[in-house]
Formats: structure tokens, C-alpha cells, sequence
């Protein structure tokens, strides 16, 4: 059990890895889909929605690579920089989107 929880040798880190992009790459398709059936602020909700698992899609692939030393990045100029923007826009794109959730049916209150 301690090998399959060891961070250096255990399978179960590649397997996390991929699985959490492909989650969200799950979740971008669904999204896309959906999308047509809406307009208004439901759609411009959803858009945001596609750019947060599209971002976090992208930070998540760039995790596999881990620092990139294998495309010619260093150690200080590594992919975990992009990792990190990515995962930045993905998180202010989903506060966006909390945002238009909740002002979506606020103009009827009056």
C-alpha cells in the first residue's frame, strides 16, 4: 500500500494525471453541446462556463508534462508558469461565471 501511495513510483499519479483533463475536456464538450439550446444570458453563463474547462483542460494537460524539460524547457523556465496561468484564468472565468449565475433572473425583482 505505502508503494502505491509513494508520489515517485506509484501508477495511480500518471492515471490522476490524465484522468482530471480529460474530466474537464468531458466537461467542454457537454458544455458546447448544451450550448445550443440556449440564448440570452444562459448562453453568455455557458460561454463562460466552456472558457473554465477549457483552461482548466489546458493547465491540467500541461501537468502531465510536468516542467516541460523534455520539450526544452528548464527547470526555471518550466511549464508549471503556464500550469499556473492556466489554472488562474480557469479560476476568475468560474468566479465570472458564479457572478452571471447569480445576477441571471435578478432584473425582475424590482
Amino acid at each position: 500500500m505505502a508503494d502505491l501511495l509513494d508520489y515517485n513510483t506509484s501508477p495511480l499519479v500518471f492515471i490522476l494525471k490524465v484522468t482530471a483533463p480529460l474530466l474537464f475536456l468531458g466537461a467542454l464538450a457537454f458544455y458546447a453541446l448544451t450550448r445550443k439550446y440556449y440564448s440570452g444570458k444562459i448562453r453568455l453563463l455557458l460561454d463562460t462556463l466552456i472558457l473554465f474547462s477549457f483552461f482548466t483542460f489546458v493547465a491540467g494537460w500541461l501537468r502531465i508534462y510536468a516542467d516541460g524539460t523534455e520539450f526544452g524547457f528548464t527547470k526555471e523556465y518550466s511549464l508549471r508558469w503556464f500550469q499556473s496561468i492556466g489554472y488562474i484564468v480557469s479560476a476568475g472565468c468560474f468566479i465570472c461565471a458564479g457572478y452571471k449565475l447569480l445576477h441571471l433572473f435578478e432584473e425582475g425583482k424590482q
